[in-house]
């Protein structure tokens, strides 16, 4: 069955990518991803990340589709940033969007994780691959490839490094594609006299949580 890559242009479009999204990090289950997720709706989650999308230069979203039933079965997200995102300071972002108590917490800690250390590791103009999924019935399709192809294409026409913060389950691919592991990235959640509902959500969630920052120099020489 041939798999066409395309470009998510309107909200519609989106709301089908992000609906396999979500289906994708649930199987297996990703603690991390559930930040992002938060404790609305799938149309709250969807009107969300298309909003950021938006707000975004950088942003671009790709899917892949099965030609022949018309499904999207991947999807991705690359952001070009042709200078540096962290050459001048900002306000960092936190889960605006999970309503105060223990999630709100939890969350906010392992975004400020996952976040602090980009500035010190990324501060240069480069290509960052911030999503990679695909639905759990359609992997080993190839699909993924594609999706990377795109990003690494980019980067070597524009000349630049490549970035991606993997999991276990991507590890592969992103290796196969030029990424090399550059150091372990290790979230967790902590806090005196936690509540029994820190502690559930702590547990639920994953942590702690591990990952692997990854990186593909420019035109994929070697350094």
């Amino acid at each position: 069955m041939p798999l066409k890559l395309r470009e998510v242009t309107t909200e519609a479009e989106f709301g089908r990518v992000c609906a396999v999204e979500t289906e994708a990090f649930k199987d297996p289950f990703f603690g991390f991803w559930q930040v992002f997720y938060g404790t609305g709706s799938q149309e709250d989650f969807c009107s969300r990340q298309w909003s950021w999308h938006k707000d975004d230069p950088s942003s671009n979203w790709l899917y892949v589709e099965d030609e022949e039933t018309g499904s999207v079965i991947a999807g991705a997200q690359w952001n070009i940033y042709e200078k540096s995102p962290y050459a001048k300071e900002s306000e960092m972002l936190t889960p605006y969007w999970v309503p105060e108590g223990d999630f709100k917490d939890v969350a906010g800690q392992l975004l400020k994780g996952f976040l602090s250390y980009r500035p010190i590791r990324m501060n240069e103009p480069h290509i960052l691959l911030s999503f990679c999924f695909t639905h759990p019935e359609h992997r080993r399709r190839g699909a993924g490839r594609i999706l990377m192809e795109w990003g690494t294409k980019k980067a070597d026409e524009l000349g630049l490094p490549s970035y991606i913060e993997a999991t276990d389950i991507g590890l592969q691919l992103y290796e196969s594609c030029g990424f090399k592991i550059e150091g372990d990235l290790d979230l967790d959640a902590t806090t005196k006299n936690p509540s029994e509902g820190f502690i559930i959500l702590r547990e639920k969630l994953g942590c702690p949580i591990h990952g692997w920052f990854m990186r593909r120099p420019a035109n994929n020489r070697i350094e």
